[in-house]
């Protein structure tokens, strides 16, 4: 796991600019996107289905250049 946001990539929506989103590379190298809301709260899914449109624990990025 990186502390890098999702590279920018709108096809991840709203995750892309998320402090909670975390970029995961498998094996593979396939991308998935961890809300890390997922660990502490049930509401949130661990691997949200792409592209994220609408999030009620959505916070801006506050990691210049997002």
């Amino acid at each position: 796991m990186t502390d890098a946001r999702p590279g920018g990539n709108p096809e991840f929506g709203l995750c892309t600019a998320c402090r909670f989103a975390r970029e995961v590379r498998s094996a593979k190298d396939r991308i998935y996107i961890l809300c890390e809301q997922s660990l502490t709260d049930p509401r949130f899914a661990k691997y949200p289905a792409i592209p994220v449109e609408h999030c009620e624990g959505y916070q801006q990025s506050t990691l210049s250049g997002t």
